[in-house]
Order: C-alpha cells, then structure tokens, then sequence
C-alpha cells in the first residue's frame, strides 16, 4: 500500500459509541481538535450515523464537519452549504402497512421524517438517545408525516429481538420498498431498500472526485459494518463485535478514551 497520506482524502465517522460516548451531548477536546485538522490537511470530514436531523442536535456546530450522512445513509447533507445533495426516503403508505401489522404494547413505533420523529402510544422517550432531542418528538399522527421524506424507522420493545425474522419476511412477502439495517437487544432501524452508510459514502466519494478507496472510516455497531468493510482503512471501535473487528484493518480505543484521534495521530493524518 502506498503511503496512506498519499491515500486518504476523506475521513468518515459513526458519532455514538465512536467519537461520543453514548448519552453524553459534548465531543472532547481531542474529538473537536480532529475535525479542525483534517480540514487543515485537506482531508474531507464525513459524520456518517443513524442520527437524523431530530437527533443530531448541535453537533454539527460542535465539529463543523463537511457532510452529514444521516439516518444509516438515508441523506446527505452539503454542511458548508446547508444544502442537501441527495436524499432517498420510504414511502408512507408501505410504513402504514408495517405499522398495522406490528404495532402493540411491546412494538413501538417511532417514525422520523425530515422534520421530526413520530412516536407511537406507550413509546418509551426517557433515554439518552431521544431524551436530549425531545423537542423534536410528537405523538404519531399519519397525517403530519411527509409521504416519501421517511428516512428511518425504529422499532422498539424488551422482546423485539424475537421479531426480526417476522418482520423481515413481512417486508419481504409484502415488496415492500424498505429492509431491517440494524439491529440490537431492544430495537430495530429499519430504512430505504439496498442503502446504507456504505452505498451513501461510495455516492459521495465519487460526487466530490474520490472514492472509497480514499476513504478511512470509523465505526462500532452493526449499521457501521459495510463502511469498514469497503473502506480502503477500515477502523474498528474496541468495543465492537468480532465481526466488525474481523474485517476492519486496523483497531483503535475506544471513544472514551478518543480513539479516533489516536488513530489518525499515529497513521499521521493530522
């Protein structure tokens, strides 16, 4: 390989559980130094994350990135020109179909469009991830929702994790124009068919005259695993599950302890 400063002209990162601990709302020091000298030295900054635009609160003004990939690469947004480049949303009356068929006290539903999250009856809303952002929450009301702008669906509920095969074939059966991009103990991110972080980064890349063979990514979940696997630098989170490390190239520390900038110090990015 050759010198990886030759290589590398874009830098993409999930932010929770990657460069912020989950339930905190400020980056560190080092994390927000990071973003100044990738800019410094050329290299394009990329946020690529479940986050929305309820959700990302003021961390773009916090990190001053250049793109932000949102919703598991549901859009992209031009940060220098608050312009959005691209976007690819789910259509309305497909997300009323699942929600027919799975809604229940222990299926909650929370449906974001480009404006706001809407949550079903029962929703649990006190957590780290919506509680800082609950300003942009409303009860689920169909009607105020905005057809084909639907960027992500959360699925949430103690036994939800015994739903995905159900789910999944339900989408599956039905042809519906969306598929399950994420999954954990107590929730499922369900998005537009065929996108992920990885299919919006390979989009971006070329559109600014790169690709992902110029792109080093950060990443610790399941929705992180296709952006490190086709990064030409792909870097795990400590605390990531052996599949991700398995097929990332390198391992860092975790966000704790500020990984990312470790990592680029010592591959000599910034």
């Amino acid at each position: 390989m050759k010198n990886l400063k030759d290589i590398i002209k874009c830098a993409a990162f999930d932010i929770d559980g990657t460069i912020l601990p989950n339930g905190n709302t400020k980056f560190s020091e080092k994390t927000i130094e990071l973003f100044s000298l990738l800019k410094k030295n050329n290299i394009v900054s990329i946020l690529a994350t479940a986050r929305e635009f309820s959700t990302i609160g003021d961390f773009l003004e916090q990190l001053k990135p250049d793109y932000f990939i949102g919703a598991n690469g549901s859009f992209i947004l031009d940060c220098n020109k608050n312009e959005m480049i691209y976007e690819i949303g789910m259509n309305l009356n497909e997300v009323k179909k699942l929600y027919d068929e799975f809604y229940s006290d222990d299926c909650n539903f929370i449906i974001t469009d480009i404006n706001k999250s809407y949550y079903s009856e029962n929703t649990n809303l006190d957590t780290w991830f919506i509680r800082p952002n609950i300003s942009k929450y409303d009860k689920l009301d169909f009607n105020k929702i905005i057809d084909n702008r639907i960027y992500v669906i959360t699925l949430s509920g103690n036994e939800i994790s015994k739903k995905v095969d159900l789910i999944d074939k339900f989408i599956k059966d039905n042809d519906l124009d969306m598929e399950i991009n994420s999954t954990w103990s107590r929730g499922i991110f369900i998005g537009p068919k065929n996108i992920t972080k990885s299919s919006t980064l390979k989009l971006l890349t070329r559109k600014i005259g790169f690709s992902n063979d110029n792109l080093i990514a950060f990443g610790d979940s399941s929705n992180d695993f296709e952006m490190i696997r086709d990064a030409v630098y792909g870097v795990a989170m400590e605390r990531a599950s052996w599949k991700i490390k398995n097929i990332a190239t390198d391992i860092t520390l975790d966000c704790e302890y500020d990984g990312a900038y470790l990592k680029l110090k010592e591959l000599k990015l910034i």
